[in-house]
């Protein structure tokens, strides 16, 4: 057993589909790194032609440095979270697990799962993307995936299980 979602499965339990978010929503979770790398820029181009010197040059450049260090960090971050968020599709069970050091899990049981809404807009079909609605008997109906790779293909092998 190599990931954290492996170590939940019961005695018996096998994974049948396995999948995380779409590469797209790395992107979109990192929007703070693009504007800290924006504003790097423009600190940049205003530093070159302004040709400052002194207090203000050292300020531009620490501005710079500062921006795009602090962009690395926000994308490695998202990027380390993205890899450990997982999707699974057991005979038993969707599990759907989240965190980097706090991990989070939540079950469906595939025999109370009562309907499965799969969104796909334009962009979603294209890139191959969508959102999957898990709606179930417990208390919390609806139990939602966001930006699902091949959601298609995750809801005909959960449907399939």
């Amino acid at each position: 057993m190599g990931s954290y979602s492996e170590s939940l499965l019961a005695p018996g339990e096998t994974v049948v589909h396995q999948s995380h978010q779409h590469w797209l929503s790395l992107i979109l979770d990192s929007r703070l790194a693009i504007v800290l790398w924006v504003t790097a820029l423009i600190a940049i181009v205003i530093s070159f032609f302004g040709r400052f010197d002194g207090v203000i040059a050292q300020a531009f450049l620490a501005v710079e440095g500062i921006a795009i260090v602090l962009g690395i960090i926000v994308v490695a971050w998202r990027w380390w979270n993205w890899r450990q968020e997982e999707y699974l599709i057991t005979n038993r069970r969707l599990l759907k697990v989240t965190g980097v050091i706090n991990k989070r899990s939540g079950d469906s049981s595939l025999e109370k799962i009562n309907d499965a809404i799969l969104e796909e807009n334009l962009l979603g079909r294209m890139l191959g993307y969508g959102d999957l609605d898990i709606l179930t008997a417990a208390d919390i109906a609806v139990d939602k995936y966001r930006m699902l790779k091949d959601a298609k293909d995750f809801k005909k092998a959960m449907l399939q299980a």
